[in-house]
C-alpha cells in the first residue's frame, strides 16, 4: 500500500454516472458555482432526513434553502451538477459518517476486507482520512483471500461449484463452520467442500469429547483450602498457561490457526492422551482422601480456562460446556476473558525431561507387546536405568508418589545393572509382573487376597474397608 500511495496521481473524484451520491454542487445563470457553507449543510440535512434520492427528485431551487437568492441569477435560475461522487470516495468517508458522526471512537480498531481493498476502500479511507484529519482511520488492516473449490477453481453458478454455508451449518452445525473458518490461513485463497469440513468436524470431536470427559469427572466437592498438587499437576496447569498466553497473542494478531492450534495440540496431547489417561485409574480407584481433590481442581481449571478461550470460536458448544459446568452464569458469552499469566519456563523444562523418560518407557511397553511378552501396560513390570543425569535427578523427585501411575504400568523398580534395551534417556527391560491381578483396579500385586471371590490388591481393599 505504501507503493500505492506513492505512486497515485491526482484524484479526480467525479463519476458521469445516472444515479450514485451526487456531488453537492448547484451552478448559477452564468455558470459559477454556489459555494456556501449554509446551502451545503443545508442540502446535507435534506439528503440525512430524506436519503440522497431527493436530489433526483427535486430541481435545483427545490434544494436550495428556502428564499435562497444570488447575484449571479438575477432570473432566479438555478442547475443540478450531474456527476456524482466516485464510489471510492463515497465508501472510503465512510469512517466519519458511520463512526465519527455517531460518536464512536476513530481510528477504527480494524479494516477487515479482501485482499484487493489495498487500493480501494483501504486506499481511499487512508487518503480522505489524512487530507481532512491528519490520521489514518483505522489502527490496523486485515486482508483475507477468496473461498474457492476443493480444486482450487473459482465459485460460479455455471460450473455447480457453489458451497451454501447456510447448507453447511445447517449439515454440519454452524460452530464447525466457524471451527473451519479459525483453523484456515484466511489471508490467502481457502479451500472448502463437504470433505474438507468433515475433516474439521474430527478436531471438533476431539475438543467436545476431551470436554465431556472432563465434566463427568467434576463433582461438587469442596475445594477450598490447601491443595496438595503433586508434579505432574503442576506440568499439566504450567503448560495451560502457556497455552493462554499463545492464545491471547495469536487472537490479538487477528492469527487465529495459531491460537486454535495451540489449544487443539494441548486438549488432544498433553490432556486426552496423557494427562487424563494417567488420571484414571486414581480417579476410578482411590478414595476421596487421596489426590482426588488435586485432580479435580486441575479438571475444573482446564475446563473453566478452555471453555472461555473457545467461546470466541465455539459459542454454541461452550454453551453447553458452561451449562454442564459449576458456573452460576447463564451463558458463557458472559464470562470474562482470561488473563496471562506468568509461565513458568524451568517447570516446562522438566515436563519436557519427563516426557523424554515417558516415552523411552512407552515405546518399551510397545516392543514388548508385540513380542507378546505383555498384552497391556498393566501387566508390566518395568525395570529401568536412566542414563541422564537431569532426567535421573527428576525421577527420584517423582518415584516415591505411585510412580506407576504416571506410566500405567503395575510395578516399577529402578536397577543400575538393568540388562535391557537402551533408549533415547534410559535401558529399559520389561516383563510380565508375577503378582495377581487386581479385578477392581486391574493392577498386578505382590499383595493380592482374595475377598468374596473377588481377588483385591492392598489398596482396593482400604477402600472398600475390607
Amino acid at each position: 500500500m505504501v507503493n500505492m500511495i506513492r505512486d497515485r496521481a491526482d484524484w479526480c473524484i467525479s463519476r458521469q454516472r445516472i444515479w450514485g451520491v451526487p456531488i453537492p454542487i448547484i451552478y448559477n445563470e452564468d455558470g459559477t458555482p454556489i459555494i456556501d457553507e449554509n446551502v451545503f449543510e443545508h442540502i446535507a440535512s435534506l439528503i440525512e432526513k430524506e436519503g440522497s434520492d431527493i436530489w433526483y427528485t427535486k430541481d435545483a431551487k427545490e434544494l436550495l434553502p428556502e428564499g435562497y437568492t444570488n447575484e449571479h441569477s438575477p432570473n432566479g435560475e438555478f442547475v443540478k451538477e450531474k456527476d456524482i461522487m466516485d464510489v471510492w470516495f463515497d465508501s472510503g468517508s465512510s469512517w466519519c459518517g458511520a463512526n465519527e458522526a455517531r460518536g464512536y471512537s476513530v481510528p477504527t480498531d480494524l479494516y477487515l476486507e479482501g485482499s484487493d481493498q489495498y487500493r480501494g476502500w483501504f486506499n481511499s479511507s487512508l487518503i480522505i482520512s489524512v487530507a481532512t484529519r491528519g490520521v489514518a482511520p483505522y489502527k490496523s488492516v486485515v486482508s483475507h483471500g477468496w473461498v474457492v473449490d476443493e480444486n482450487w477453481e473459482k465459485m460460479s453458478k455455471s460450473k455447480g461449484n457453489g458451497i451454501d454455508p447456510s447448507k453447511i451449518a445447517n449439515m454440519f452445525g454452524a460452530d464447525i463452520l466457524r471451527l473451519w473458518a479459525a483453523t484456515i490461513d484466511y489471508q490467502q485463497d481457502v479451500r472448502i467442500s463437504e470433505n474438507i469440513i468433515k475433516q474439521v468436524s474430527e478436531v471438533y470431536r476431539k475438543i467436545r469429547n476431551t470436554f465431556k470427559f472432563l465434566l463427568g469427572n467434576i463433582d461438587n466437592s469442596d475445594l477450598n483450602g490447601e491443595i496438595n498438587y503433586q508434579l505432574v499437576d503442576e506440568f499439566i496447569l504450567n503448560r495451560l498457561i502457556k497455552v493462554t498466553n499463545t492464545t491471547i497473542d495469536a487472537f490479538a494478531r487477528y492469527d487465529y490457526a495459531t491460537g486454535l492450534s495451540a489449544i487443539v495440540t494441548f486438549m488432544s496431547s498433553d490432556l486426552s492422551s496423557f494427562y487424563l489417561s494417567i488420571t484414571k485409574d486414581e480417579l476410578y480407584c482411590d478414595d476421596n482422601n487421596s489426590r482426588r481433590r488435586a485432580i479435580v481442581s486441575t479438571y475444573r481449571k482446564c475446563v473453566d480456562t478452555l471453555m472461555r478461550l473457545l467461546t470466541p470460536i465455539l459459542p454454541f458448544t461452550m454453551d453447553e460446556v458452561n451449562a454442564n459446568f459449576l458456573n452460576e452464569v447463564e451463558s458463557a458469552q458472559l464470562l470474562s476473558y482470561p488473563e496471562k499469566e506468568e509461565f513458568d519456563e524451568q517447570k516446562e523444562e522438566m515436563f519436557k525431561k519427563f516426557l523424554l523418560l515417558r516415552d523411552d518407557i512407552l515405546k518399551a511397553i510397545e516392543t514388548n507387546r508385540n513380542n507378546g511378552v505383555i498384552r497391556s501396560e498393566q501387566e508390566a513390570l518395568v525395570e529401568i536405568k536412566i542414563n541422564n543425569e537431569e532426567i535421573k535427578a527428576l525421577f527420584d523427585k517423582i518415584k516415591n508418589n505411585n510412580v506407576e501411575k504416571l506410566f500405567v504400568v503395575s510395578e516399577i523398580r529402578y536397577n543400575d545393572e538393568v540388562d535391557g534395551e537402551t533408549y533415547n534417556v534410559s535401558t529399559i527391560k520389561v516383563s510380565h509382573h508375577g503378582g495377581v491381578k487386581c479385578d477392581r483396579c486391574w493392577n498386578y500385586s505382590n499383595d493380592t487376597k482374595e475377598v468374596e471371590g473377588s481377588n483385591l490388591c492392598p489398596r482396593c481393599r482400604k477402600v472398600l474397608g475390607v
